[in-house]
């Protein structure tokens, strides 16, 4: 028996395995589209003035994705040599103290070249042909637009060593080149900034393993970074909301915020009816002056007085009174109180769900906080209105 169950574990851990590669793969490629997708809608909201660079800039090191493009100025030092026609000796090193071929004006990209110190002039074949061989040190410039200043090296040592052939065959050389580096860098414009999706790599290659415990956990980090970055731009997008860093009427910009959630295939922000609940009660107040009476009620309402809305109560409240509405009776005062609630009701499909739950949280909570004091509500009134993007957002919990 114990031959047989070992015979069946061997020959389904290949196909264990390859399920595990395949969740790895899967997880990874998620990933990458994901990462490719929010970056590309982040900049298309910057092209449309719709968030602000800053902003911008941050949600992209937030998420860990590639930066914004800067445009660099790339400084480097090289030899130049040509050969050119002049009058004479003397022309022909003014040529090389303050010039430089016309060819090196017109590359695109564009290169700045500028004479630093001149190394030789010489005659180039026939003292009579008065053609001349310069050679002259030169700091040259080119302009790049990068991610970072190492890809901005690379980049402009592309651009100029792409160069080389055609002013090689033009006569022109550039030799040792050294790159001392950039210096600094200036925003792209927003409209200059490529939104199109690149294209995500393609297949994921894992190196084969046949452990299946470190497929499994191999699996599990794949998965693990994927819900990571979900939870990161969601939690990072509410923040933008609910710190009115988009600015706006609060729906519309829900709204967009909710598209690019939903674009990106995650879930759609908490919807809320919005809730009014207005109570009025009768309060019993002691012996003493109406004054007094109204303060001793408004100090026993404000166990059911907020105005920071949490889970436990989504809502505001506070009531007010005046003194002449407060009734004299034989063993103190009634006094008229109105208690208003501006709630954010989640989980509820239909209007008349959420009429009957505010009402019912509206009396739960006047019962609790009005235990020991004598009154009676008189009248409860709710009215729906709207139903919308949920006004109190936690980005830790939404």
């Amino acid at each position: 028996m114990l031959h047989s169950a070992r015979q069946l574990t061997d020959a389904t851990l290949p196909k264990q395995l390859q399920t595990l590669h395949a969740e790895t793969i899967a997880a990874i490629e998620q990933r990458q589209t994901l990462a490719t997708e929010a970056r590309s809608a982040l900049i298309a909201a910057l092209r449309d003035r719709l968030i602000c660079r800053p902003g911008c800039e941050d949600a992209l090191a937030t998420w860990g994705l590639e930066p914004l493009p800067q445009r660099w100025t790339v400084t480097g030092q090289a030899q130049l040599s040509y050969t050119r026609p002049h009058a004479d000796l003397g022309e022909a090193r003014e040529q090389a103290r303050f010039g430089v071929p016309d060819e090196l004006h017109h590359l695109e990209p564009a290169m700045a070249v500028y004479p630093r110190h001149v190394i030789d002039v010489i005659p180039d074949g026939e003292p009579d042909s008065r053609r001349y061989r310069i050679t002259v040190q030169v700091t040259l410039q080119t302009w790049v637009t990068a991610t970072g200043e190492a890809a901005a090296l690379d980049d402009a040592r592309a651009a100029v060593e792409g160069h080389l052939p055609a002013l090689a065959a033009a006569g022109i050389t550039l030799t040792g080149l050294t790159w001392q580096g950039t210096d600094g860098a200036d925003d792209v414009p927003a409209d200059d900034i490529d939104a199109e999706m690149r294209p995500v790599a393609g297949n994921v290659r894992l190196t084969d393993v046949d452990d299946l415990t470190v497929a499994a956990a191999a699996r599990d980090e794949a998965v693990q970074a994927l819900a990571d970055l979900r939870r990161s731009i969601r939690a990072r997008a509410i923040s933008a909301l609910v710190d009115d860093e988009i600015g706006g009427v609060y729906q519309h910009t829900a709204q967009r915020v909710d598209r690019f959630l939903v674009d990106l295939g995650l879930d759609p922000l908490p919807r809320a009816h919005h809730v009014t609940v207005v109570a009025d009660l009768i309060l019993s107040a002691g012996t003493g002056t109406a004054r007094q009476a109204y303060d001793a009620v408004r100090d026993a309402m404000r166990a059911a007085t907020t105005s920071s809305p949490d889970k436990e109560r989504p809502w505001t409240a506070y009531g007010w009174t005046v003194p002449e509405h407060a009734a004299r009776e034989q063993d103190g005062w009634r006094i008229l109180w109105r208690h208003e609630y501006d709630m954010r009701l989640r989980g509820h499909t239909t209007t008349a769900e959420a009429t009957t739950a505010a009402e019912a949280l509206v009396r739960a909570d006047l019962s609790r906080a009005l235990t020991g004091v004598e009154h009676t509500v008189v009248t409860v009134r709710v009215s729906v209105e709207g139903v919308g993007v949920d006004l109190y957002l936690d980005p830790d919990r939404d």
